[in-house]
């Protein structure tokens, strides 16, 4: 897919809904550049762009495998990890709806600027970043866990700040300024800034990227298409699926297995009903597990997701498991419906699909 802005894209991850302001922040070092994003229906579709993925493995290749960086790179984990439990019970503590507006401000971007510093730590072991170690497996082997016990770890215990303490600081902003709290999940980081100042965003603005909106990151520029241009965008790159019965990616457990499929999305809207609904024996096709995956994870006969790498959480949980899983397909939750048969062959990283509901 050539455009003026890029000639390749390559698929990275979806996850449940953003702020804008978020990734729209100078600080927040993944979406610096080389990156593509869409929202639309609550979910954020992730793309990389041209060849920022080798540059990427690249870098982290000549960082993590310098001993004395990947000591490093543990102790600002275990720090981080700490000021997560610090900051969650002071925040906790705090009567937010008695702080001032410039007290409100500050901890907001506190809380902001505290994300970014877990984010970009977080994001140093996304599997294409370390897609040169991992091919160095035998080499690393004992590196890998390593990494991968630490992003697992700080999944689980970042996700409770972002979504929930975050989630109360954003609905008193919303209150003060007389705001929906979803009106501030679109407004860009220096409009965030601008409204403590007193200065909305137009309406009109913020209901177009409600819809829809494309962000693409370039070095040093940021640009949103809405209307017309996101859909077309959007058609073209998301909507647009390959016609086959036939899936690939890469083994995280091996294995063999028959079964009929259940998608689960993580919209927060319906995962805690999915996941209970999940029935023994089923085969999990999700994005990415995570922890609030886990009882079908338990329940699975093989999982299957769209992203992942060897220090993913499907990876790692379907090794404790020890159930078949094949990672990275990138097309599996667009492709496969809940009740489809299929085929996993977790040896060699196919999936066929035999029938379809």
């Amino acid at each position: 897919m050539k455009t003026k802005y890029f000639k390749k894209v390559d698929f990275w991850a979806r996850e449940l809904r953003l702020p804008l302001f978020w990734m729209t922040d100078s600080k927040h070092e993944i979406f610096e550049e080389g990156v593509l994003v869409f929202y639309k229906n609550n979910i954020i579709h992730i793309y990389h762009l041209d060849d920022i993925e080798t540059k990427l493995s690249e870098r982290e290749y000549k960082f993590f495998s310098n001993k004395l960086n990947a000591a490093s790179y543990k102790e600002r984990v275990g720090k981080i990890r700490d000021s997560i439990k610090r900051i969650t019970d002071s925040y906790a503590k705090l009567k937010i709806n008695k702080l001032t507006t410039d007290e409100l401000e500050k901890k907001v971007f506190e809380l902001i600027s505290f994300l970014d510093l877990y984010s970009n730590t977080y994001t140093k072991t996304e599997p294409i970043a370390l897609s040169k170690i991992e091919a160095d497996e035998k080499k690393y082997k004992k590196l890998i866990k390593e990494l991968g016990d630490m992003r697992f770890a700080l999944r689980k215990e970042g996700e409770p700040l972002f979504y929930n303490l975050f989630g109360v600081f954003l609905k008193e902003v919303a209150k003060r300024f007389n705001l929906k709290v979803i009106d501030l999940f679109f407004y860009k980081f220096d409009e965030l800034v601008r409204l403590f100042d007193g200065k909305k965003v137009k309406r009109d603005i913020v209901e177009k990227r409600k819809k829809g909106y494309a962000l693409i990151c370039l070095k040093n520029k940021k640009i949103i298409l809405t209307e017309g241009k996101f859909k077309t965008l959007y058609k073209d790159i998301v909507l647009t699926k390959p016609k086959t019965d036939y899936l690939e990616g890469r083994v995280a457990m091996t294995g063999k297995v028959k079964g009929r499929v259940r998608v689960i999305l993580h919209n927060k809207r319906n995962i805690i009903k999915e996941v209970m609904g999940f029935r023994k024996g089923e085969i999990l096709v999700t994005e990415m597990t995570r922890p609030d995956t886990i009882l079908a994870c338990k329940k699975a006969v093989a999982i299957i997701t769209d992203e992942g790498g060897i220090t993913s959480h499907a990876a790692i949980i379907s090794r404790e498991l020890k159930i078949p899983c094949v990672i990275a397909t990138k097309i599996a939750t667009q492709l496969l419906k809940t009740g489809d048969l299929v085929e996993v062959d977790a040896n060699n990283g196919f999936i066929k699909i035999l029938k379809t509901k």
